[in-house]
C-alpha cells in the first residue's frame, strides 16, 4: 500500500485530504483487497493519489509479477522520469540511435549520452560502444507489471470524474470512474465506451457497470514509473 510519500525511493503522493471522498475511496480499497484475499499467486499494489505527469489519479492498483528473481542495480534507484521516457521509446522501438532520440524527444545529445550510461548501468538496454544502435533488454526482465488500473472517485461530478479518467487513459491499461450511484444514464455509458473507460457504481454495494478497454504495457513512461517505485520499495527493504 502507497498511502503516503516516501522520498527514499523518489515516491511523491499527494496528502490525503480526508471527505466523503476519501471514504469512498476507502471503501473500495477495502473491497478490492477482500475480493482478492485467495488469489495467493496475485500480487497487487496500490496507491492513493501517486504524483505523475498527468495529475494525481485518485487510485492506481498495480498488477505485478513475483520480484524475486529480479536482478537489482543500484543505479536503477537514481533513475529520473527523463530516462524513463527514453527508455519508453528504445523499447518502443526497439532499436534506435541517438540522433534519431535527440530528433524525436528533444534532449540535447549530451543529456541522452547521460541517461543512456545510467540506463546501460541498470541493464535495462543494450548499445554498442559508438552508441549508434540502442536496444531495448528483454521487456520482462526490468518490468513486472501486467496490469495497471486507474480509478477516479466522484460524488456526483459526472463530467470531471469522465475527463480524469480520460486524462489516466495516458498510463493506465484500463481505466475506470468510481460513482456515488446506483446507476447512470444511457448518454453517460455511450461517452465512456466511446473514451474506452469503465464504471464502477457504490451505493450500498459495488457494481461494475461497463468495463474498461484494455491497453497493453506500457502505455507511457508513466506506467515504467509504477513498476520502478514498486521494485525500489521491494529492494530498499533488503
Amino acid at each position: 500500500m502507497f498511502d503516503h510519500s516516501i522520498h527514499n525511493i523518489g515516491y511523491i503522493a499527494r496528502t490525503i485530504t480526508y471527505g466523503e471522498e476519501y471514504e469512498m475511496v476507502k471503501k473500495y480499497i477495502d473491497y478490492f483487497i477482500r475480493s482478492k484475499e485467495n488469489l495467493t499467486k496475485k500480487n497487487f499494489a496500490i496507491f492513493i493519489e501517486p504524483q505523475i505527469d498527468s495529475g494525481y489519479p485518485d487510485i492506481v492498483i498495480v498488477d505485478y509479477y513475483e520480484t524475486e528473481n529480479t536482478s537489482w542495480v543500484e543505479e536503477r534507484n537514481s533513475l529520473s522520469n527523463n530516462d524513463l521516457r527514453i527508455l519508453f521509446e528504445i523499447q518502443k522501438k526497439q532499436s534506435v540511435s541517438v540522433d534519431e532520440l535527440e530528433s524525436l524527444l528533444g534532449f540535447t545529445k549530451n543529456d541522452l549520452e547521460k541517461s543512456i550510461s545510467r540506463l546501460l548501468k541498470s541493464k535495462m538496454i543494450y548499445a554498442n560502444k559508438y552508441h549508434n544502435k540502442i536496444r531495448s533488454a528483454k521487456f520482462k526482465s526490468y518490468c513486472r507489471i501486467n496490469n495497471i488500473i486507474a480509478i477516479e472517485a466522484k460524488i456526483d461530478k459526472w463530467n470531471e470524474a469522465i475527463r480524469q479518467a480520460t486524462n489516466n487513459t495516458w498510463f493506465a491499461t484500463e481505466s475506470y470512474i468510481l460513482m456515488n450511484k446506483d446507476k447512470c444514464n444511457e448518454t453517460i455509458m455511450n461517452v465512456c465506451k466511446e473514451r474506452g473507460i469503465g464504471i464502477i457504481l457504490m451505493n450500498g454495494k459495488i457494481t461494475c457497470k461497463l468495463k474498461s478497454e484494455k491497453q497493453s504495457m506500457p502505455v507511457s513512461y508513466s506506467s515504467l514509473q509504477f513498476n520502478e517505485w514498486i521494485l525500489r520499495e521491494q529492494f530498499s527493504r533488503i
